[in-house]
């Protein structure tokens, strides 16, 4: 009898092991929920606009919802669009001033505060609040930028750059807006990525700028050279209002923080990829060589977070073969893409693929209704660049 008992608890405790092990590894590439394409938008467009942005967020203003559009400069006049998304009209235009006293060098990102006051940020080292009629209200003290051979070395602030094109909104903690520090400490050594600040942020109120302890993690192991070794380090990131979450090109797991301090990882590998690892690359090679290589290697983009339906939709871009004939600077309109779907607790639920030639996965936006991605992709035969179109994707769970 001792000996059934004791096979009984046994038996029951293994039971419980396997159940825990098999509920922790649902979690983790299972398919309980999908995207699936569902209405258009369809936005019209004047000759003075590009149907490509570098920055475009959704933001709701007197219970309504809209679209702010900044237009690339050098394909269109520079300004930005208001849209408004249940109309699906423009509501109203904000120039943004090359020249005179509410000049603003290479524009590059921005921001809606509300309906009559915008961030523009800059390639530059400083940022600018403009209200609608494009006059400067704020322009933020220069940040330093020291210069060896001419390259620039980032050892104390880079320039603010809010962006869409690959994923990266303003963060706004009271007083403090927080903005990425993409390029400070290059080139590295392989010990400082770990005191490399992946954000600085700037008191409103006072002008006080500091460095956060939201730092590279420790995959970034190897050092840089300016001429002969370069990481991949770019990376997008999702702000809850809590949390901010951070995804690198070459890393499987995506980094949480919620005081920009301590930081805890999780896998977001996507089903599709080998395992991922930044490796440094030459940054000799000729341009084409460069973009061909770089195509043809798997890598996330954009990090997402849906505040409608708390979930973070991570992109992951498919090997692709970049055609002979086409520039290095076209788009690579056929790549193939997936978008993994986590919920609030970093857990994946999901991962939907999408096909190359449909969407300009770059370009997005997030409302009330789901996630729309961009069909501004010129290989798309519904291709119009004369409207912005958008397909929205549903976010259904299976019973």
């Amino acid at each position: 009898m001792r000996i059934i008992k004791r096979y009984s608890l046994l038996l029951s405790l293994g039971i419980l092991l396997f159940g825990s092990c098999v509920s922790k590894d649902s979690s983790l590439g299972t398919d309980q929920a999908e995207l699936i394409p569902a209405d258009t938008l369809c936005f019209p467009i004047n000759d003075s606009t590009h149907y490509e942005s570098k920055a475009m967020f959704q933001f709701e203003y007197s219970g309504r919802e809209y679209l702010f559009f900044q237009n690339q400069r050098d394909k269109g006049s520079p300004h930005i669009s208001i849209f408004d998304i249940e109309k699906e009209c423009l509501y109203k235009s904000i120039p943004v001033y090359k020249e005179g006293p509410n000049g603003i060098p290479h524009v590059l990102g921005g921001w809606p505060l509300d309906m009559d006051h915008f961030i523009v940020t800059t390639g530059s080292t400083q940022f600018y609040m403009i209200d609608d009629a494009g006059h400067i209200t704020y322009k933020s003290p220069a940040l330093y930028v020291r210069r060896k051979n001419n390259v620039p070395l980032y050892d104390g602030y880079c320039g603010t750059r809010v962006l869409s094109y690959y994923a990266s909104p303003a963060i706004f903690r009271d007083s403090l807006f927080y903005f990425p520090q993409k390029a400070v400490g290059f080139p590295h050594t392989a010990d400082n990525w770990s005191t490399s600040n992946l954000f600085a942020y700037m008191n409103m109120n006072t002008g006080e700028l500091g460095r956060t302890k939201f730092c590279y993690p420790s995959v970034f192991d190897k050092a840089e050279d300016i001429y002969s070794a370069i990481y991949g380090r770019d990376h997008s990131y999702a702000d809850t209002g809590k949390d901010v979450a951070v995804s690198f090109e070459e890393t499987d797991s995506i980094y949480v923080s919620s005081d920009f301090h301590h930081v805890r990882a999780y896998n977001a590998k996507s089903r599709y990829f080998p395992h991922l690892r930044p490796e440094p690359e030459n940054p000799n090679q000729d341009l084409l060589t460069w973009i061909r290589k770089d195509a043809n290697t798997p890598q996330y983009h954009h990090l997402l977070y849906d505040k409608y339906r708390k979930v973070f939709y991570r992109f992951a871009c498919m090997p692709y073969e970049y055609p002979e004939l086409r520039s290095p600077m076209d788009e690579d309109t056929g790549r193939e893409f997936s978008i993994i779907i986590l919920n609030d607790k970093y857990e994946i639920i999901g991962e939907t693929r999408f096909p190359g030639n449909t969407y300009a996965y770059r370009l997005w936006f997030i409302g009330r209704d789901g996630l729309y991605l961009s069909l501004n992709n010129q290989g798309n035969p519904d291709f119009d660049e004369d409207r912005l179109l958008f397909r929205r994707l549903k976010l259904e769970y299976k019973k």
